[in-house]
């Protein structure tokens, strides 16, 4: 029987579809080619109220023209990005920083949560992380974050400072919690590597074009399952 053809479309990329296909390519295909997502997980509804609370907290510094205590800490010269109406747009997740490759029409975009500005023009992409951990740590997946984010900024035509910041602000647990958690902030640089980008968004668009079912990745715990799940299957007809 002749395998019905996918429609071809407009696809819009979003930096965690990038992600996906770093670390299975299987999930990304059956997602992006045929709608089969991922089972969702459950909301890190904690991480989300951080996440606000810090980008109020940091507007409310942008209103006064002041930079935030952990850039003046960590002895970072740059304000916060100004443009409140584009900063707007560019946090919103269905928005987002949004460039369309004019080579295929296909779109790929990435929130930020802000944007620092230095004396020469030149932005860097801030990002906030919540966490338990008692050191911060740079993974893989927080790189291309950056790496994403910063190649998005060029291609929109704007001039990015060598590094990007994460700014930590991580649990602190040793007194105990008494009704009130308090966070001590760390802020880290990463160099960003957007070169590597659009091969990758290259690679994303020609996976989900084919037909052709890519490999799982070596370390999905979800297509080990179904793999595992399926044998049984038909073991047990």
């Amino acid at each position: 029987m002749e395998k019905p053809k996918v429609a071809q479309r407009h696809l819009k990329l979003s930096r965690t579809q990038l992600e996906l296909l770093t670390t299975c390519p299987r999930c990304f295909w059956l997602q992006n080619r045929h709608g089969v997502k991922q089972p969702k997980s459950f909301p890190y509804a904690l991480n989300t109220a951080m996440d606000g609370l810090l980008k109020a907290e940091f507007d409310e510094y942008r209103a006064a023209g002041k930079p935030h205590p952990i850039l003046t800490e960590h002895e970072v010269e740059a304000k916060l990005f100004d443009d409140v109406e584009k900063l707007e747009e560019w946090r919103n997740n269905f928005r987002g920083l949004r460039w369309i490759d004019p080579k295929t029409g296909h779109t790929l975009f990435g929130a930020v949560d802000d944007i620092l500005e230095f004396p020469d023009d030149s932005l860097a992409v801030l990002d906030f992380k919540a966490s338990g951990a008692r050191e911060a740590s740079v993974y893989p997946s927080y790189q291309l974050q950056m790496d994403v984010y910063t190649f998005l900024l060029q291609r929109l035509g704007y001039r990015t400072a060598p590094k990007a910041y994460f700014a930590f602000f991580m649990a602190v647990k040793d007194d105990g919690f008494h009704g009130r958690l308090p966070f001590r902030g760390q802020l880290l640089a990463v160099t960003p590597q957007p070169d590597h980008v659009y091969d990758l968004f290259k690679r994303a668009v020609a996976l989900v074009e084919s037909e052709q079912e890519p490999d799982a990745g070596a370390e999905c715990d979800l297509c080990r399952w179904d793999g595992e799940a399926a044998k049984v299957s038909r073991e047990r007809r």
